[in-house]
């Protein structure tokens, strides 16, 4: 089983990775967002910042979702904020074969981005409130900057952490490309 968590800031591309994944890769991919409890929705429409109590709900549900999508398919990719390192931590303890990926990209392109959605519900002004609760992460992790657009970059990118070793291409288990 291999499953890639693509975590991050909002605006940052997750989703549209993780979409790359599943389209030239051949791995099942799931938003994360989807599992948003009501009351998550409420303080995004509302403006107002997450509780750990509503983040402890949350994301319990979507580390059993993830565990329960991980049996179901070989390839999974998850795209999700993953805003505190406790819930990564969490997630590992429950899937320790989980493998993250942080998704990066320069502040003005992201906030670019962000402005742009039609139809999303989180504006700009929240999503800089969420960028101050961001925790660094420590866990093992790889990293993808996302600065360019369209699928081809992200499609090398992700052969050069993803694919096994080859003449040159390092794999997720190389260590000298974890961070944390």
């Amino acid at each position: 089983m291999s499953l890639i968590i693509l975590f991050g800031l909002p605006g940052t591309g997750k989703t549209f990775i993780g979409k790359v994944f599943e389209k030239y890769f051949d791995y099942y991919f799931y938003e994360g967002d989807r599992d948003l409890t009501r009351e998550i929705k409420s303080a995004i429409k509302t403006k107002t910042v997450f509780t750990d109590q509503m983040r402890n709900v949350f994301f319990k549900i979507l580390i059993n979702k993830i565990h329960d999508l991980s049996t179901q398919h070989k390839k999974l990719v998850i795209a999700q904020t993953f805003i505190k390192e406790k819930y990564r931590v969490d997630l590992l303890n429950k899937i320790p074969e989980a493998k993250f990926i942080l998704i990066e990209t320069k502040k003005d392109i992201r906030e670019k981005r962000l402005a742009e959605r039609v139809d999303y519900p989180l504006d700009l002004e929240y999503a800089r409130k969420m960028e101050g609760n961001f925790e660094k992460p420590k866990i093992i992790h790889k990293v993808i900057i996302n600065d360019q657009n369209g699928e081809e970059n992200i499609k090398r990118l992700i052969k050069n952490i993803v694919i096994p070793a080859k003449a040159g291409i390092h794999s997720f288990l190389d260590p000298r490309l974890d961070r944390g």
